[in-house]
């Protein structure tokens, strides 16, 4: 099935008139539009992730809710053009790049992500657990030590926990996903609404 095709109208007179500046405002027009135009998104997650932060404890999901401007790499892997820029919303401490290393290259992974465990110097603390909530988690029973044989216990490091071999199941509740289908409207608004308030300001000499 493909994609919706989104049109925005209204901006064509602004548009010819950021066309006619150099390429370096124009980049820093849109880009600084695509960030703004994700503040709806934001505030969703934002919102929905209170609802699952556990109050009992300093960290917090919604406090780690981030915009990000996406990088040239991240916009090729989205199938974006040369010229092309976007924005995403987030979890901070989520997933790192491989870097472009000659290893990484030969195993045909640099630039592609992973997981990481989150960082407690992020403003809600290390979060990283926000992906079992997202996504949930199947039950399992840990394998077998080949050193003594018995079943591998799991525990936690920093306060001892010990949650043996067999883990329950997390049912997924989704705080993410949801969020764009439901802001979508807003977003591509607030995008034009941004974009046109730039073009106007830098047309009239004041500053952006």
């Amino acid at each position: 099935m493909p994609d919706p095709l989104i049109r925005i109208k209204g901006l064509d007179e602004a548009l010819k008139q950021l066309q006619a500046t150099d390429p370096k405002r124009q980049l820093k027009a849109y880009r600084a539009a695509a960030r703004s135009a994700m503040l709806p998104l934001r505030n969703s997650v934002r919102a929905s992730a209170q609802q699952v932060d556990d109050p009992s404890t300093t960290r917090s999901i919604a406090a780690n809710v981030a915009i990000r401007t996406m990088n040239r790499r991240k916009l090729r892997q989205a199938g974006a053009g040369q010229f092309d820029v976007g924005a995403s919303v987030g979890i901070l401490g989520g997933a790192r790049q491989y870097a472009d290393s000659k290893e990484n290259r030969r195993k045909g992974r640099a630039g592609q992500t992973y997981e990481t465990g989150g960082s407690k110097t992020n403003p809600g603390g290390d979060t990283w657990y926000w992906r079992l909530i997202e996504f949930g988690r199947n039950a399992f029973t840990t394998g077998k030590s080949s050193i003594t044989g018995k079943r591998v216990n799991l525990f936690n490091p920093a306060t001892g926990k010990n949650f043996g071999y067999k883990v329950r199941g997390v049912t997924a509740r989704p705080i993410l996903r949801p969020a764009l289908p439901q802001n979508i409207s807003q977003i591509m608004d607030r995008f034009a609404k941004r974009l046109k308030a730039i073009i106007d300001k830098s047309a009239t000499g004041r500053p952006q």
